[in-house]
């Protein structure tokens, strides 16, 4: 005879579970989903039960509210507060935030847009963008500060255009041509700093 399992109030005793519903939707407390994940709350849609939020209790979702909108989700928010009041505030005390669009488009709007990496220590505070085609940067003035170092560089066409003037300002200016570097010294070339590089 096979050992009975104990099970608590806390596990999937069921018997204390609450359920509402009529035919638009459903509110339970104490259900318990298909792969014996415990919620706390569900709330569903028995129109669409693709449509749900559910609070889970056990299992991998324990401590973990769930949403599913098969049309997406609206939130408005903020009409009566001022301009610098927080009317979304998302904190993510440990962990990562992730936004995944896996078919669509990231549009974001706003008077001003600020994004500010701090790390405490010297890997991290990085700020990375990795396109597969473009990065295109349109404005009236841009400014790019590095208090170590700026390297831009190129496999094909590096250019630089001012249709007014191009100032370079430096202590010390190497420049090489391709020939210099592959290929033959010109007559006047001579082996100074970064002649050989």
């Amino acid at each position: 005879m096979s050992e009975l399992k104990k099970v608590g109030l806390d596990g999937f005793n069921t018997i204390f579970a609450w359920s509402k519903s009529n035919a638009d939707g459903t509110i339970c407390f104490g259900d318990v989903d298909e792969d014996n994940v415990k919620n706390a709350v569900s709330l569903t849609n028995n129109y669409d039960p693709r449509h749900y939020i559910k609070l889970g209790s056990t299992g991998g979702r324990k401590g973990r509210t769930t949403c599913e909108a098969p049309s997406g989700m609206h939130l408005k928010l903020g009409q009566d507060l001022e301009r610098e009041g927080g009317a979304l505030t998302i904190q993510v005390e440990n962990g990562n935030l992730e936004i995944d669009v896996q078919n669509g488009d990231l549009n974001v709007k706003a008077k001003n847009i600020t994004f500010n990496a701090t790390g405490s220590n010297n890997e991290d505070g990085n700020f990375v963008v990795d396109a597969n085609q473009k990065v295109q940067i349109d404005a009236s003035i841009i400014n790019v500060f590095g208090t170590q170092k700026v390297e831009i560089s190129c496999n094909n066409l590096l250019r630089l255009m001012g249709d007014s003037q191009v100032d370079f300002v430096s202590g010390i200016c190497n420049m090489i041509s391709y020939s210099s570097r592959k290929g033959k010294k010109g007559i006047n070339q001579t082996n100074a700093a970064g002649a050989d590089i």
